[in-house]
């Protein structure tokens, strides 16, 4: 099926659903009560399978038939030959003959190695299966872990959980895997539930239905049997079935109208398996110690019968106490088939199992052809599943697609979009400007020394100039570290206090530790902002007498979800989960503040339609361009959206190759000058009604006044229509100091009349810094600063007074054997900006890429930053906008793409974008269009001028840039398999 089907299929069963008590943008789409048939999606996905399957029962003995039933357990790791488990399974295939196995934890090529090796080995192909919930990361390290499905919930986002189905898929078979034992269709109705909780997508059930729909929809697209769970619902219970056994008292028409309503729209998506749950259904099954498992009146009468589901069943872990405490491994085996069980997991003997079941049938308690009926089942899967065809994988595929940028993007957009502000007191978050300390209190209830260093990691890069003070609580600590880490609490400007609850089978654990419980509420007694923060059940909150400022539901522990949040909290990405669940007592289900992206971030290619593979050919371009000494150092940053896609740094300061250049090293941008600052400050100044366009220059520069110049306007220099000439070497004419050459500027006469033509020309810009000046009050480089680069977050941009000496810090422009006689090396390399002193409208800036691209963010994002507006959207539009476009690109300060012929924008940028260049080989172009930007930083001047080599240079990059371009601002999801 094709991947743009999906909607079509989840609309094709859908009407909209309001719920009272949601906000009225939520919606859901789903089946109503008494739906239209819909068309069966089930037989679609298994059309043309069929004749192996039946040629293969033919020829299998009862007791292959019966061995068929069974999946074992395997754990993908390295175990030697003689290993007795690596026997034992050994065994289990070629002797038993089993029909599947179960992987627990493995790593991905240990487990794609076993799963080949099992595969060769088998008389008939197995299906091999795995808990992969949220993704391969569930149970094989170093695989994509993807939020949980309540996170995936939270985000409302049908098309993310598809695309994580599908990504699922892809990595699952990589690993060697053919069942996924997902989605979780439970819903967590039930704010006690011990086992489901963050498993489940929510508590409401046309949400758990949308999300469990679009999951399957996504595995199955992918070639693989997805299996919901665990029926007939587990989540209105206070009981862990790997424990006990849960009681759901419930009667048929309240599972009609809440339990089942996720596993009828798995049904209805096709759904290949589903998997029991072992839970006692008193008013369907009247006997209080036989789990639905075992029991026809579940199994057969509602699923089979009534729900009309004819895929796979199969059993959750058959040696679980919900079955082991009332039934034997024999009679238990025995019962389940009876019930109407295809596949029998995780038995604690299949030896002895399938003896029972072979005596039963010996006896005519059962019969073979029951047996029958869920072995065809099964084989129609596995051809379903090709296996017939192609039992061993390709271990190049795993390392090709297990745990990629395109899933990792996935899964980090899933992140994002899940994370949950519930409560934010005083608008702490985001924290803008960032505390000067931070105390960060890690509360966990194991003894890992590990937890939340990733998380602390991710906060200190977000927000480097914060000192950071860390302490990690857990069950190991004592009273003498809770005493010392609430007397270093004093000290801090604000607290944040990651706790990590994940949700374990077995452990009936709901709260923190007492100890941790105790420790938390006497801090929370303090008077100090504390954000407090869930990576695993949001419910903690329940338990905590005393409640924080903030409170922050991430549902999960995953790598993504912590990064997720540290964005969040410092403003680097956008805020808009919503809780999928209630929070008794606290907070309601839909609850959830929004807050936008305030600043841009570090991000893949992917998550803005963007592919890596095109930028690569960026890197290839610059080092081939640096071995042809076009320049010997570059940076490049490239962004689109809210998102810096490329930071990167290339080759040395020169061409002797003694010191590389970063990220972090400052260029001289010679030109880019003019609207990094000067046009910018214009900008600013025009906003606040300093002065209009039409302006006479003279009105704020009397002495410009001379040779005609009286009716040049602010107009006619920023759109370079001035009549001034573009340059004069005052170096060279004994002219050096700042008031020389300012008089010689006052001075000149026009070359050609005002507004009939345009020369780009460095006067206009000079004498457009002394108007900022004189409207101002302020030095041209103490304006820009206070006003430009500060507010923009520029630490790195700055005007440096000439004559100071070499700054070894900065890359060298020329070895300037005329005017300076010395390399020229942390001082402007245009004469003329020398002469005044290092700061000038026309050159003078350094800057590093990751500043520029700050700027080039607030004006492609039309002049917001950090949640204001820095400059109106109106006001960037008429400076970027050609002001005789017949005659000349020039916009005001601005250049814009030529129409035909050579631009330094290539091809490929539109006809509205606008950019500048620099003579020291930089340049920036931004795309308004496609809300993309290009920064190019180059000494292309050392060490002399006389290089011509870059124009070509810029043109390609730009090209290769804009070319990258796959689709509209947002996540390039996975596609589905050939």
């Amino acid at each position: 099926m094709g991947e743009s089907s999906f909607l079509d299929r989840l609309t094709a069963l859908s009407i909209v659903v309001c719920v009272i008590a949601v906000p009225a943008w939520v919606t859901f789409s789903f089946s109503s009560s008494k739906p239209e048939q819909p068309e069966d999606q089930y037989e679609q996905y298994l059309e043309g399978t069929g004749a192996w399957a039946e040629s293969t029962l033919e020829s299998l003995t009862l007791e292959e038939k019966v061995s068929q039933l069974f999946f074992h357990s395997a754990y993908g790791v390295y175990s030697s030959s003689d290993d007795p488990s690596y026997k034992q399974l050994v065994d289990m295939v070629e002797r038993f003959k089993a029909g599947g196995v179960v992987f627990f934890q493995g790593d991905p090529f240990s487990q794609a190695l076993l799963a080949n090796d099992l595969q060769s080995r088998a008389k008939i192909p197995l299906i091999a299966a795995q808990d992969m919930e949220h993704g391969a990361g569930m149970r094989i390290t170093r695989t994509t872990k993807f939020p949980s499905a309540m996170a995936m919930g939270a985000t409302r986002n049908k098309d993310l959980v598809y695309a994580a189905g599908l990504a699922t898929a892809r990595e699952a078979r990589a690993l060697g895997i053919y069942q996924v034992y997902a989605p979780v269709a439970d819903i967590n109705n039930n704010a006690r539930n011990p086992v489901i909780n963050v498993r489940s997508f929510g508590e409401r059930p046309r949400l758990v239905a949308n999300m469990v729909s679009a999951f399957t929809y996504g595995l199955q697209d992918g070639n693989v049997l997805a299996t919901a769970k665990h029926f007939p619902g587990h989540g209105d219970t206070a009981t862990d079935s790997h424990s006990e056994l849960p009681v759901l008292p419930f009667s048929r028409a309240r599972l009609d109208s809440v339990e089942l309503v996720p596993f009828r729209a798995a049904r209805d998506a096709g759904i290949l398996s589903m998997m029991l749950g072992h839970l006692a259904l008193p008013q369907l099954e009247s006997d209080p110690n036989v789990p639905a498992t075992l029991t026809p009146a579940v199994v057969d009468n509602l699923l089979r019968q009534d729900m009309g589901f004819k895929g796979l069943i199969v059993t959750d872990a058959m040696r679980m106490h919900g079955i082991t405490k009332y039934f034997g491994v024999g009679e238990s085996a025995v019962r389940a088939i009876e019930a109407g069980v295809d596949v029998l997991v995780l038995s604690n003997d299949e030896y002895a199992a399938r003896a029972a079941i072979l005596r039963a049938i010996e006896s005519g308690r059962l019969t073979e052809e029951r047996i029958d009926e869920s072995v065809l089942r099964l084989l129609k899967a596995k051809e379903w599943l090709r296996l017939n065809e192609h039992r061993i994988i390709n271990t190049s595929d795993t390392r090709r697609i297990v745990a990629n940028t395109e899933h990792t993007v996935l899964s980090q957009s899933i992140a994002r979009e899940s994370v949950t502000l519930v409560k934010n007191t005083g608008n702490i978050v985001p924290m803008i400007p960032a505390p000067k300390r931070i105390m960060t209190i890690t509360l966990s209830d194991t003894d890992d020394p590990t937890r939340g260093s990733y998380f602390n990691t991710q906060m200190r890069s977000y927000s480097p100039s914060t000192y950071f003070e860390n302490r990690l609580l857990d069950v190991r600590s004592t009273q003498d570290d809770f005493t010392e880490a609430l007397y270093e609490a004093n000290y801090a400007d604000l607290i944040v206090v990651p706790t990590y609850l994940p949700v374990r089978s077995g452990t009936n654990r709901l709260a923190l530790p007492a100890s941790l419980q105790r420790f938390l509420n006497s801090l929370l007694l303090k008077n100090k902002p504390i954000i407090l923060i869930s990576f695993g059940s949001p419910y903690i909150v329940q338990a905590i007498s005393n409640q924080p400022s903030v409170y922050i539901a991430a549902y999960g522990d995953s790598e993504a979800s912590q990064k997720a949040v540290a964005q969040a909290l410092f403003g680097f990405s956008s805020i808009s989960g919503k809780l999928p669940i209630t929070i008794p007592g606290f907070y309601d289900f839909g609850s959830g503040i929004e807050i936008p992206q305030r600043f841009i971030r570090r991000g893949y290619p992917e998550e803005v339609g963007l592919s890596s593979d095109v930028l690569t050919r960026a890197d290839s371009l610059i080092h081939a361009s640096i071995a042809d000494k076009a320049f010997p150092g570059a940076a490049v940053a490239v962004g689109r959206g809210d998102v810096l896609v490329k930071l990167d740094s290339y080759g040395y300061f020169t061409y002797q190759s003694e010191r590389q250049v970063a990220i972090n090293t400052k260029y001289d941008l010679a030109s880019l000058t003019k609207v990094v600052a000067t046009t910018t400050a214009a900008m600013q100044l025009y906003e606040q009604g300093k002065f209009s366009l039409d302006d006479k220059v003279a009105k704020f520069l009397p002495q410009f006044a001379q040779n005609g110049k009286e009716n040049i306007t602010i107009h006619n220099l920023l759109t370079h229509t001035s009549g001034l000439k573009p340059f004069r070497p005052f170096h060279q004419e004994g002219i050096t100091t700042r008031r020389g050459v300012i008089n010689e500027i006052y001075a000149e006469p026009l070359v050609y009349t005002t507004g009939s033509e345009s020369r780009y020309s460095d006067f206009n810009m000079i004498m457009l810094a002394l108007v900022i000046e004189q409207i101002t009050g302020q030095r041209f480089s103490d304006y820009s600063k206070a006003n430009i680069f500060n507010p923009l977050g520029m630490r790195n941009t700055e005007f440096r007074v000439a004559g100071r000496g070499t700054n070894r810090s900065i890359v060298p422009t020329e070895v300037d054997n005329d005017f300076r006689k010395r390399l020229v090396q942390g001082e402007v390399h245009d004469e003329t900006a020398y002469i005044l002193g290092g700061t000038a409208g026309h050159a003078g800036l350094f800057s590093t890429a990751e500043d520029l691209a700050k700027f080039a963010f607030m004006m492609a994002n039309e002049g917001e930053h950090n949640g204001r507006q820095f400059l109106k959207p109106e006001t960037i539009k008429l400076f970027t906008t050609p002001h005789n476009p017949g005659a000349h690109t020039r916009a005001l300060g601005w250049d814009t793409k030529s129409p035909e012929g050579y631009s330094s924008a290539g091809q490929y940028f539109s006809a509205n974008s606008y950019g500048h260049t620099g003579f020291t080989g930089t340049s920036m172009w931004i795309d308004p269009e496609s809300k993309l930007f290009l920064i190019l930083l180059t000494n292309r001047v050392y060490p002399t001028r006389d290089n011509k080599k870059l124009p070509p240079v810029r043109s390609d990059l730009a090209d290769i840039v804009h070319s990258a371009i796959k689709g509209p601002i947002e996540v390039l999801l996975p596609t589905i398999p050939n």
